[in-house]
């Protein structure tokens, strides 16, 4: 596995190295360009002090004017060598200067572009090295030289070879500069990885038992301090999740104990003697109360500690309110019968963004609470209400809630005081309703006694 901090060292040195390559590529394009240019000024400028002076003498015959060499020179000096040729329409030489012993080959394109008028210039190979030749329409100084053209030729080697040297050179100067880079950037890549390293090991000592602390964010660097953050989200969620888990296991254990207790007291006494075909229907009957009874509290201890640890209600979608309360009221409108209890409705509710069978089930919850709540004969009013924030209240016709019980209500298993509830509710009505609020970033509260006990759900509108 390789180390972040040399990748990144090793990918700016060879970022560098392309960037300095391509820099120096176009400097050596441009010099080439530009010593190009300069070589063809030169060139003109030979033909056409040669043609002035051929026109000065006149004659048919044209006489080209050479500068003797400096003494032990040679005529083959790479620096000073020029050569020049008189070529006729039809692109045969018929002069040429006095240190050229053979016709110089004449490049057909330039040789057209000077025929049409133009000064033409082209590189091309002879005697097996390059040169450069300018062609020049003699026709330009005079109409006495129409259908005569200059050819004045130089060697490239000198300009070649020292071309080649730049390159060579700019080429180690490069790799030098990406070494330095990565050395460079492999000590800065160590520096400004340093947050991230003290993030990664203040997370690495963290135990299953101190999942209650948080790394340091840092505040000098914006990504590290969001590194940070996320970490720290992170780990806020997983200590919910084991959290619940325990309080899971917990809970379980001790609430699921009394119905097991109670099945095997049942069955025990059923087995003790034999029994009629009556009572042991009689015994059946109450063994699947309380299964069911298990079954439900096993159901609500799960969907709590799911909520609660985030791991459902993330499918959110537009849902009418009102839709979420008739689905509701259907459920427990059975219930309500049973207990002799009226349900009536209020109001309409707006449209909010949440998961509709999670909603259905909070709702559900608060209804049952209140039903379980009101006597024989009482009322369950839930008054519905629209605007930035949407609002069920549910209200029971109980006794209401005490004083020194409003903070526990809200707890897990709690057992109100009020007789009618203490024995029929499992204790987790209205802590499901809670969480499945905050989860939709809503609340549940305690509303007050009108005279019963009133419960306000609140939802963020859409």
């Amino acid at each position: 596995m390789r180390s972040f901090r040399t990748t990144l060292a090793l990918g700016v040195a060879l970022q560098a190295l392309v960037l300095v390559a391509l820099v120096l590529a176009g400097a050596a394009l441009l010099l080439r360009i530009t010593l190009l240019r300069s070589i063809d000024a030169s060139l003109l400028e030979i033909a056409q002090v040669e043609t002035q002076i051929g026109n000065a003498q006149g004659g048919a015959a044209f006489a080209f004017h050479e500068f003797p060499f400096p003494p032990g020179a040679g005529a083959s000096s790479p620096r000073l060598t020029r050569w020049a040729q008189l070529l006729s329409d039809a692109g045969t030489a018929v002069a040429r200067s006095r240190n050229l012993d053979s016709m110089i080959p004449v490049p057909s394109g330039a040789f057209e572009a000077a025929r049409r008028g133009e000064i033409a210039h082209a590189s091309h190979v002879w005697r097996g090295q390059r040169v450069r030749s300018l062609i020049y329409p003699m026709a330009l100084a005079g109409p006495q030289h129409a259908g005569r053209y200059l050819q004045v030729t130089r060697p490239l080697e000198p300009l070649l070879s020292n071309l080649a040297a730049f390159l060579r050179g700019s080429m180690l100067l490069a790799v030098g500069g990406a070494v330095l880079a990565w050395l460079f950037g492999h000590r800065v890549a160590g520096r400004a990885l340093q947050p991230a390293l003290e993030i990664t090991r203040q997370a690495e000592v963290l135990g299953v038992n101190e999942l209650d602390r948080r790394v340091v964010e840092p505040t000098d660097t914006v990504e590290f301090h969001r590194l940070a953050v996320a970490v720290n989200s992170l780990l806020e969620r997983i200590e919910r999740a084991v959290t619940g888990t325990r309080r899971f296991t917990s809970d379980a254990s001790h609430e699921l104990r009394a119905p097991l207790t109670v099945l095997r007291g049942e069955l025990e006494l059923a087995l003790s003697r034999p029994r009629s075909t009556g009572e042991y229907e009689e015994v059946m009957r109450r063994c699947l109360d309380e299964v069911l009874r298990l079954a439900r509290l096993a159901d609500d201890l799960l969907t709590l500690t799911r909520v609660e640890g985030g791991v459902v209600g993330g499918k959110r979608t537009p849902t009418e309110l009102d839709d979420v309360v008739a689905r509701a009221l259907e459920k427990k409108a059975g219930l309500a019968a049973a207990r002799g209890v009226s349900l009536t409705v209020s109001g309409n509710a707006g449209l909010v963004l949440g998961d509709l069978d999670l909603l259905v089930r909070a709702v559900d919850g608060l209804l049952e609470h209140a039903i379980m709540a009101s006597p024989r004969g009482g009322e369950v009013r839930v008054a519905l209400s629209d605007g930035a924030a949407c609002g069920i209240v549910v209200t029971d016709s109980g006794p209401g809630v005490k004083d020194d019980e409003i903070s526990g209500v809200f707890q897990r298993f709690y057992r109100s005081n009020r007789p009618r509830v203490a024995s029929m509710e499992s204790g987790l009505g209205l802590p499901i309703a809670r969480a499945v609020a905050q989860c939709h970033g809503g609340t549940l509260d305690y509303a007050g006694n009108d005279p019963g006990a009133s419960f306000k759900f609140t939802l963020p509108a859409a």
